[in-house]
């Protein structure tokens, strides 16, 4: 791969071709859902078209000791964990073998405790929620840490979540409670602009930067993300300051909405060409490859890494398409945690018959 290292960006070339090639798969995999919508668009989903750059920079920062809490549009994240596009597809297919849920959860729902990975836990669809559970992860951490309890690799939670959810009563909540107690939790908001069919100007007064002013404690950073380049060293600012000071910091990244709100909701359908157009102008992937051509990769070489994804997708979507579904009789499987405890022995009353009142 050539290389031109006189004019070598201020983020490592490596972390920048990697994030290249991932962005060639999420782009891939969207535009593969969508010339196979006879079959993508039967499960709802969404994809991350628009916003790879900041959330394919919060992936590569992650590490295993972390916790994260992600939303419905953060198949990118995902892909930069190091899950592959056929897990991914067999979530959106309801398939038997989804590493998440076995088939039991919307697309970029993610749920995994898998060696190397951050933990994420199962949430709802319900948009906003996962801000309450993040901190309440933040918060068990900065106990443990008060009881001296504390792990030495410095974990912190990343809670994503799209601007519009910024609007819920439950994310004020959250907020609070983490300003309050110092936790070192990371509120990585993506704002396109647009909410479900409606726009920013529409469903709020102020963006979630100028929101979390009013949060007195919470260091807030705003960055264009979707600039990989900008994205990747703001993120590492913000995952060191949590780490380092346990305190918890927003996040407020511009991003374009390249792709459909969901496979119901299509762009085109309340969105007029002009919007559109303006947001293609930000395209992450056109201008990571931008940077690319001017750090010295071929146009072929670009191109070659693209096409490979293109093959790769395609033949993980045939392969999650022929994938067995899950059995009908294993529905209720997995709806809570396995107990040794599986029949009621001892004695519930009294032989006297009294009963007695409990005081709580």
């Amino acid at each position: 791969m050539t290389q031109v290292k006189a004019n070598k960006p201020e983020v490592d070339f490596d972390v920048q071709l990697k994030a290249y090639k991932l962005m060639c798969l999420s782009k891939a995999m969207a535009e593969h859902y969508d010339a196979n919508k006879e079959i993508a668009a039967k499960y709802v989903h969404s994809t991350s078209r628009g916003h790879e750059a900041i959330q394919i920079a919060a992936g590569l920062l992650l590490t295993e000791h972390d916790y994260a809490s992600l939303y419905y549009r953060d198949e990118s994240i995902l892909l930069a964990l190091g899950l592959e596009p056929y897990e991914l597809m067999l979530q959106l297919m309801a398939k038997k073998d989804d590493p998440f849920s076995g088939g039991r959860s919307y697309y970029g729902h993610p749920s995994i405790k898998r060696p190397g990975f951050p933990i994420i836990p199962h949430q709802s669809s319900a948009t906003g929620m996962q801000a309450i559970p993040a901190t309440g992860m933040a918060h068990a951490i900065h106990y443990f840490e008060t009881q001296e309890l504390e792990s030495p690799n410095q974990p912190i939670v990343l809670c994503s979540i799209g601007d519009g959810a910024m609007t819920e009563g439950e994310v004020s909540e959250a907020m609070q409670m983490a300003v309050l107690k110092g936790l070192p939790i990371i509120y990585l908001v993506q704002d396109n602009e647009w909410g479900i069919s409606a726009t920013g100007d529409e469903m709020r007064a102020m963006d979630a930067y100028k929101f979390a002013e009013g949060y007195k404690g919470m260091k807030r950073m705003h960055v264009d993300g979707a600039d990989f380049d900008a994205s990747y060293e703001t993120l590492e600012k913000a995952f060191t300051y949590a780490r380092e000071h346990r305190k918890p910091v927003l996040v407020h990244a511009s991003v374009p909405l390249l792709g459909h709100h969901t496979s119901g909701v299509r762009k085109e359908w309340y969105r007029t060409e002009k919007d559109i157009s303006s947001h293609e102008l930000r395209d992450p992937w056109v201008r990571l490859r931008t940077e690319l051509e001017e750090v010295g990769i071929s146009t072929k070489e670009l191109d070659e890494l693209a096409d490979e994804a293109k093959i790769s997708v395609e033949e993980a979507f045939d392969q999650a398409v022929n994938s067995p579904d899950p059995d009908p009789d294993s529905a209720q499987e997995h709806v809570v945690a396995p107990t040794p405890i599986t029949e009621e022995k001892g004695i519930r009353h009294k032989e006297s018959g009294d009963l007695s009142l409990i005081h709580i």
